[in-house]
């Protein structure tokens, strides 16, 4: 049997323990604030970024992907480790250029079984493909099934509902996708986002956080019926009391799944939709009315 190895980048958010316990490597994106340059999560870590976001003294940040070498070196390891295969899912290439990367470093490395799986999406639902396939897997699933499955079935049904503070972190790191036609309606609103054909959207605003997590708390029932491997993500920046109010509430639905897990999302994707964000990510239907519905 073929020995797989699954492969994603550091804007999936996957929670270190989850990784490990799955076998999944995570390649860091780059993360700066002016010239100094950081790996996410491996020379700065989420709190110490945040920490400096709300230091004042450093400019915004901005981001970039992996080099086509950082790939190789990254496989070149894997094989080494004994895996014969590898299936790379990572951040759509419309938000980033990490796709370019994976695609130069198999370009250089012919004869090696490698698969580049085009996640489409970005944060926890990337991190939800990456665990998902990792599951299959362990379940001895072959790996033209597992990217058969990712590519007809999860990637197609993976999303993300966020409750942003500000639109402008996306607006300034280029990033603002089909969200753009609310901008000048914001006012003092919260936007609503969500990834559609790989690219950011927005479906309406709220007042406040207060008026955001309502409308989680409307459509959780509805999204808690249609989950794959029964497992929902509760995402946040900077704000964990905020993931922990969203939790506690999902737990007391009589139909809460039985994986929840918190993911705080970290440098790579924070610089680009900023603090107090609080977000649900899942792989199955989604109906925006959901979120409205009383």
């Amino acid at each position: 049997m073929s020995k797989i190895k699954i492969v994603t980048d550091s804007t999936s958010d996957i929670p270190k323990e989850v990784a490990k316990e799955y076998d999944i490597s995570v390649i860091p994106l780059n993360v700066f604030f002016g010239d100094e340059k950081f790996k996410d999560r491996i020379t700065i870590t989420t709190s110490e970024f945040y920490g400096m976001c709300d230091s004042g003294i450093y400019d915004w940040p901005k981001t970039s992907q992996p080099s086509a070498k950082e790939f190789i070196d990254l496989y070149e390891s894997i094989f080494k480790e004994g895996y014969d295969s590898i299936i790379s899912i990572h951040i759509s290439p419309k938000l980033s250029g990490t796709q370019n990367s994976v695609n130069l470093a198999i370009n250089k490395m012919p004869g090696k079984d490698i698969t580049l799986v085009n996640g489409n999406t970005v944060s926890n639902p990337l991190g939800l493909l990456a665990l998902f396939a990792a599951k299959l897997n362990k379940e001895g699933k072959s790996k033209d099934e597992i990217i058969k499955t990712l590519n007809e079935k999860y990637v197609p049904n993976s999303h993300i509902v966020g409750v942003l503070e500000s639109l402008d972190y996306l607006h300034k790191g280029g990033r603002i996708g089909r969200a753009k036609k609310i901008l000048g309606t914001l006012l003092k609103k919260n936007p609503l986002i969500q990834i559609t054909d790989g690219l950011v959207d927005s479906f309406g605003t709220t007042k406040n956080h207060d008026e955001g997590f309502e409308g989680l708390m409307n459509m959780a029932p509805k999204v808690c019926d249609v989950l794959e491997f029964d497992t929902l993500w509760v995402g946040y920046t900077s704000n964990q009391e905020l993931a922990n109010k969203v939790e506690a509430a999902i737990r007391k639905l009589p139909n809460a799944p039985k994986n929840i897990i918190q993911a705080d999302i970290g440098p790579a994707v924070g610089a680009h939709i900023g603090p107090n964000v609080m977000a649900l990510s899942w792989v199955g239907d989604w109906d925006e009315k959901w979120f409205f519905n009383k």
